[in-house]
This record gives C-alpha cells, sequence and structure tokens, in this order.
C-alpha cells in the first residue's frame, strides 16, 4: 500500500519506518529539514515541506495515496489546516491524530472520521501491561471483549493445545499463536517478521517463544494470568 504520513515526530517516525520495514511505500513528510535528513534511509521517500499551505501539498501524490495520516503533535493549528486542505483535495483516506478532545471536535467537524490519540492508546495498554505483566499487545473491541497477545502461562508449557479447555476454564478464545523470525526486508535490512498460526495443530506443544492471541474479558485475563502467581 501507499501511505503518506505528515509530522515525522517520534509517532510519526516510527510508524514510517514500521511500515517501510513491513514493504509498504511511505511518504514521510515534515517541515524540519534536519529530521527530513536523519529518517530518509529509512523511509521510502522523506520530503521536506509546510502542509499547512495549499501550494506545498501539490507536490505530494494525494491521489494515488491508500491512506494520509496526519500524525502532527505539536501544531494543533498546522494539523487541522492540513487536513481540511487533504479533504479539499478529496483524498482517499484521510486518518487524524488528535492531541486533546477540542482538537478532536474539530477534526470531527471537518468530516474526519478515523481519529486516534497515539498518548491515549499508549497509555491504556501499558496499564494493561502493568496490572498484567505477560501481556504484549492488547486491543479493545468493546468495553467488555478485547484481544490480548500474551505470553504463554507458565503452568502451561510443554503442554499441547488440545489438552487446555481456555473456554471452559476461562471463558477465553483462543484465536491464533504468533511466532517471530528474523530475516531481512526488502531493503536488505535484517527486520523481525511475525507469522500468525489461524488453523491450530491441537497438538502443538506451547512453547516460551510462543505468543497467544487470544480473545475475552479482561476480568477474565486477569483470573487467567493471576494463577500464575497463586
Amino acid at each position: 500500500m501507499k501511505y503518506i504520513i505528515i509530522g515525522l515526530g517520534n509517532f510519526g517516525s516510527t510508524l514510517s519506518t514500521r511500515l517501510t520495514s513491513l514493504g509498504h511505500e511511505v511518504f514521510g513528510v515534515d517541515n524540519r529539514l534536519e529530521i527530513v535528513e536523519q529518517f530518509k534511509d529509512r523511509i521510502t521517500h522523506t520530503i521536506c515541506l509546510d502542509s499547512s499551505k495549499p501550494s506545498s501539498l501539490n507536490s505530494l501524490p494525494i491521489k494515488d495515496a491508500d491512506v494520509i495520516i496526519v500524525a502532527i503533535g505539536e501544531d494543533v493549528g498546522a494539523s487541522i489546516l492540513t487536513t481540511a486542505l487533504l479533504k479539499q483535495d478529496n483524498a482517499k483516506s484521510i486518518i487524524g491524530r488528535a492531541i486533546n478532545p477540542l482538537h478532536q471536535t474539530v477534526l470531527e467537524s471537518i468530516g474526519i472520521e478515523t481519529i486516534f490519540n497515539p498518548e491515549k492508546i499508549a497509555a491504556e495498554q501499558f496499564s494493561k501491561q502493568l496490572e498484567m505483566n505477560d501481556v504484549v499487545e492488547s486491543f479493545d473491541l468493546s468495553p467488555n471483549c478485547s484481544i490480548l497477545e500474551i505470553k504463554v502461562p507458565s503452568r502451561y508449557l510443554g503442554r499441547t493445545a488440545s489438552n487446555i479447555d481456555f473456554k471452559g476454564t476461562y471463558n477465553l478464545k483462543l484465536i491464533g499463536i504468533k511466532h517471530f523470525e528474523t530475516k531481512k526486508n526488502m531493503l536488505g535490512m535484517m527486520s523481525k517478521f511475525c507469522t500468525v498460526d489461524m488453523d491450530l495443530d491441537p497438538d502443538h506443544e506451547f512453547t516460551d517463544s510462543d505468543i497467544l492471541v487470544m480473545m475475552g474479558n479482561i476480568k477474565d485475563f486477569q483470573k487467567m494470568i493471576g494463577k500464575d502467581k497463586d
């Protein structure tokens, strides 16, 4: 896919380099030349321009981009102006970053449907990791249903998938097993790639390198993970 990411601060640059390493074509945009130079070898394309000026956006492939992410974090005015200009240019898909509730309200009024706050998301995920140390990643589907990636509880190491009744014991559904491997990406750099086995082998023996992808209520995850601490 082709992405344009405007704003190469901590979040924007991390997202840009990550998407590049996964093989996507990424245009990383920032108005600071030193930042653009810093990431020119790690992002597919880097461009220095002021996205809040209408004439500057003409140099970006807005019509060809599958997704445009406005990741500007410090200058709310520039974020709003950039987003409005992209809407005016009929960009296909715009994702906006909101710094505070007022910023989010303005983006919604412009017509942006997908709005995120990376600090809030990170804080929520980190709070779960603090509460449950074995949680690797988490995603909330609703207030009472989440998808978590967790390390295999020690008491299940060496046991097979068919030998453990996650659903009956904890009301949790095992939907996949995630593995990591290191190999070269399209740029020749060594990167970590993950695979997820969705068709679970009932004879698979759990190891400490497995990550369980599970769905259920946070309270039920707490019960399962807490058993190792009893």
